[in-house]
């Protein structure tokens, strides 16, 4: 179709495609997406009608929708519990430790092993970090237990070598925070600097065969081409990780915990297990949890929103 402007005649495309004729070229590609949608159908949204418990005083025997309403009455509850604030700074004490120790060392992983040009060297390296991923949590805690056994624990031992006396790790909660970090940047690191190394080989090469021409060391590419092309995917990883700020890692917590701690080693994750499957307060756990997931998602908006104002482009 052509439309005159003055003396001129301008082509406009109006050979546009109806939203029903994308779907249908791409149908191939929406049927190969069809059993992730259903399969998250079915154990995503529909276990949500189960929300509906933190307005109830819910009982078994009445069903979801059978049970007494009660608002807002759990919300409030949890709110005075002294029980609920001490796992929630828990919670945040050790996420901001996570952002601070672990979200980096799989960054500095990735930039150091693609410094590495020897093949064999770097693959074997890989393998030895990747392996501590597909190791169960309850192993990898049975090791820590084993290794900070203050009479028979490695640790202890070599203490005791240099003239110090054994100290007991897993018996105080002062302990606790550092042993969790640890635990988790030995367990992930690898697994983790997968995708930064990912981000570091989609960098043109010439950006660094010209910054070697200009004199620049491997320390100044870092600083000025490998740490900006890997931005992007940096600043992502970094909000997805803020929305768990209110989350801990369930399975490496409990398994970690016992009781001579659990005042230092509570967090939210092991508090809503607690209170709702241990001692069966379905409602007042599912009002935390439905909060705590409140916050992760404003937190994910806010972080993105950051994100992109501090870079100067969308991250999704």
């Amino acid at each position: 179709m052509s439309v005159k402007i003055g003396t001129e005649n301008v082509l406009i495309n109006s050979n546009k495609k109806s939203t029903w004729k994308i779907f249908w070229n791409q149908r191939v590609l929406f049927l190969f997406l069809l059993p992730a949608v259903v399969l998250a159908i079915i154990f995503n949204y529909i276990p949500m009608v189960g929300l509906v418990m933190a307005f109830e005083n819910y009982k078994v025997q009445h069903g979801f929708f059978g049970s007494e309403f009660v608002g807002f009455a759990h919300f409030a509850k949890f709110l005075k519990d002294p029980e609920f604030y001490r796992a929630l700074k828990n919670t945040i004490g050790i996420s901001i430790l996570k952002i601070i120790f672990e979200f980096p060392a799989p960054i500095i992983l990735a930039i150091l092993l693609d410094e590495v040009k020897k093949m064999k060297f770097r693959r074997v390296f890989q393998t030895i970090t990747y392996l501590p991923h597909f190791v169960s949590w309850i192993i990898v805690a049975t090791m820590v237990y084993r290794m900070l056994d203050p009479y028979s624990g490695i640790v202890n031992i070599i203490i005791q070598a240099f003239g110090g006396q054994p100290v007991e790790f897993m018996r105080e909660g002062k302990y606790f925070w550092g042993i969790l970090i640890a635990t988790g940047i030995w367990k992930e690191i690898g697994w983790n600097s997968i995708i930064y190394l990912a981000a570091i080989s989609g960098i043109n090469p010439e950006l660094y065969s010209a910054a070697m021409v200009d004199g620049a060391g491997k320390f100044r590419r870092i600083i000025h081409i490998t740490l900006p092309g890997i931005m992007p995917t940096v600043a992502l990883i970094f909000v997805l990780n803020l929305g768990s700020l209110v989350h801990t890692n369930f399975d490496a917590v409990f398994n970690l915990m016992n009781p001579l701690i659990q005042t230092s080693a509570e967090v939210i994750d092991t508090y809503v297990f607690r209170t709702g499957i241990q001692l069966a307060r379905y409602s007042y756990a599912t009002a935390i949890g439905l909060t705590q997931s409140v916050i992760s998602i404003i937190l994910v908006f806010v972080g993105f929103k950051f994100a992109n104002k501090i870079n100067n482009y969308t991250i999704i």
